[in-house]
């Protein structure tokens, strides 16, 4: 991981640093001792500097890496909004020629045309409408986007929304970062399997907390990966690119006062996501 791998350069180069201290150290001590005594001050002053600095630079490292990791998560779903936008739009042009294909045929009176015309496009209507409505732009956003993924790898997508997600003090962007690291997880899991792949999509609201439930039936994720899955850097693939989705997700839910609850079994891996909320008034009927 590529943090680790600065860390652990950092480590090596100040192991490096101390153990020639201390070589320079005895070289003094048995040349001069009288030297060593007046100079032994500085040495102090100078490991204690050394320490402070090195300390500095692993936070620091470690400050960036979360930055950059966060800054190309929003660019992702940014990006993710700029499709489901022009997916939007190529519809409603699709639609309005459309119209004017039926309205042609209409003024010609080609009734049996028509019919056929409107059998033909009704499936593309039905598709538009069963567009999830999540209460929020930038989660209809990702969620639409990510199912449409699905779609394309063979992945069955089942949803039941029973809340819409509103009133609550997270951040479009954080919000769109934490639901699509999860789903990025889950599509991940799944892909592992050559067919049946299933992810269920979920929304509650219980005492005041918004819960947006992902599963998924990848692969079981054994008991002592359990506790290590929110660890920077932390995978279960050997792929450098990967490890820190879930980690970022819990870091921001942390700040808003918000948590995932994480459940994994040999059918299915279920992410619980607590979103703190304001009101329960846009609570739904399943």
């Amino acid at each position: 991981m590529k943090v680790f791998n600065k860390n652990l350069i950092i480590i090596f180069a100040f192991t490096v640093q101390m153990f020639a201290i201390l070589i320079l150290n005895q070289w003094m001590v048995a040349s001069d001792r009288q030297l060593y005594m007046r100079n032994l001050p500085f040495f102090v002053i100078y490991l204690l500097a050394s320490l402070v600095l090195y300390f500095y630079i692993i936070k620091t490292t470690e400050n960036f890496t979360r930055k950059e990791i966060e800054y190309k998560s929003i660019k992702a779903h940014l990006k993710e909004i700029e499709e489901l936008l022009n997916t939007l739009n190529g519809q409603k042009h699709q639609h309005s020629k459309h119209i004017q294909a039926i309205q042609a045929l209409l003024y010609t009176e080609e009734y049996d045309e028509l019919k056929q015309y409107v059998n033909g496009i009704a499936g593309e209507y039905r598709a538009t409408t069963e567009m999830l409505r999540l209460g929020n732009m930038a989660l209809n956003a990702v969620v639409n986007v990510k199912r449409e993924l699905m779609s394309r790898n063979n992945i069955v997508f089942k949803a039941d929304i029973t809340a819409k997600i509103q009133d609550i003090g997270i951040s479009p962007w954080d919000l769109s970062t934490v639901i699509g690291n999860i789903m990025d997880n889950s599509i991940e899991a799944v892909l592992e399997k050559p067919d049946d792949r299933l992810i269920y999509f979920e929304t509650l609201y219980k005492k005041g907390y918004f819960i947006v439930r992902i599963s998924n039936n990848g692969p079981q994720i054994g008991k002592n990966d359990l506790g290590k899955i929110f660890q920077p850097g932390y995978s279960t693939k050997e792929l450098e690119t990967r490890g820190y989705g879930l980690y970022v997700a819990k870091k921001i839910l942390d700040k808003y006062g918000g948590w995932i609850k994480v459940h994994s079994d040999e059918k299915l891996t279920t992410f619980d996501v607590y979103l703190p909320g304001k009101t329960p008034h846009n609570t739904i009927s399943s």
